[in-house]
């Protein structure tokens, strides 16, 4: 059901994919190729704008011969499908069925953001899906995504299991805006959500999130691979073609992504002011939060968005734990990660 309702998505996707191109998008000419050229499209993000309007990207594009030419939207896989895009990004957990479902091979070459989905309930009495009682429903914003990790930390950690329609707790789907209300009425007994989706509930102490605050990153962290940073919710992914024979615009990519993890430690909390619509604040009172929340609980911005061996081996134990947790099929080949040096 999960590997249909994904393949689902993507065909959509590929009906319905709008974007808006970036400024980095304007002024291209014939006289480029395609060699110069990195095609990326993502979501919305805050570094990036940044690095866009202080004139770094620019900066960078003219200093190097690269330019970046990138497609903004929430539909980074119909643009992928489609053949529309060079890189997205996408979590670790999403790759196995992105493979086996499109047939597209991957390579996947840096990281940016942790996987930062909390589980959140309105019972201050449940602290884990261990608490919960058989046949309550747990809301995500689809069957795939963050809801497939979840899925195997909720029955690694506390020997449950989610699944829709589920004997046990059941897995149901709700747009990630009505979320925090239905866990707040209690048509769920708990969800996965964005921390941003739900601050000033958080602030007020309506809603609480579970295993200690902790995000699906830290847990596996915690749990599964200790003193590991990852999941991730944000890899950059190419198409295996395209990044056998880019593999030097793909060196100067993550070159631009590190001056844009260098410029958030730098100026977060200016530049949350900045685009507050990217975290959802709306009063002084939630910037304050999230500020807060950033550094004090958890930040998933990474410092750095260069792979190394040691990290590649612990993030790809997540495709065992999903096929242990029967996720996905036990015979899904594992998607390609690759070591970029800083000073390729």
């Amino acid at each position: 059901m999960i590997k249909k309702a994904l393949l689902c998505a993507v065909s959509a996707g590929l009906v319905l994919a709008t974007g808006c191109s970036g400024p980095s998008d304007s002024g291209s000419s014939a006289a480029e190729s395609d060699d110069n050229i990195i095609r990326f499209t993502f979501s919305p993000d805050p570094a990036w704008d940044w690095m866009q309007d202080q004139g770094i990207l620019e900066e960078m594009e003219k200093e190097s011969g690269y330019r970046i030419l990138q497609t903004v939207t929430w539909d980074e896989f119909g643009q992928f499908v489609g053949g529309h895009a060079d890189v997205i990004s996408i979590g670790t957990y999403e790759l196995q069925n992105l493979e086996q479902e499109t047939g597209i091979e991957t390579v996947t070459f840096g990281k940016f953001n942790y996987a930062k989905d909390v589980m959140i309930t309105a019972n201050p009495e449940w602290e884990t899906a261990a608490d919960m009682p058989p046949g309550c429903k747990i809301a995500a914003e689809s069957v795939v995504g963050n809801a497939l990790i979840w899925q195997a930390l909720v029955d690694q950690i506390d020997g449950r299991e989610l699944a829709e329609n589920g004997d046990d707790l059941n897995l149901v789907t709700a747009d990630y805006q009505i979320i925090p209300s239905l866990v707040l009425e209690g048509e769920v007994c708990a969800a996965f959500a964005d921390p941003t989706q739900s601050i000033p509930e958080f602030a007020s102490g309506d809603l609480n999130i579970m295993y200690d605050g902790r995000s699906a990153s830290e847990l596996y962290g915690d749990s599964i691979a200790p003193g590991h940073e990852g999941v991730m919710s944000n890899l950059f992914v190419a198409r295996k073609d395209w990044y056998d024979s880019h593999q030097d615009e793909a060196a100067f990519f993550l070159a631009v992504w590190q001056r844009a993890l260098d410029e958030w430690a730098t100026h977060r909390d200016e530049i949350i002011d900045t685009y507050p619509e990217h975290f959802a604040v709306e009063t002084p009172e939630e910037a304050a939060w999230i500020k807060a929340y950033f550094g004090n609980t958890f930040d998933w911005f990474v410092d750095s968005p260069y792979l190394d061996q040691q990290w590649v081996d612990q993030e790809t134990g997540i495709y065992e734990l999903m096929k242990e947790s029967g996720v996905v099929d036990a015979d899904t080949e594992d998607p390609e990660m690759v070591v970029v040096s800083p000073q390729a």
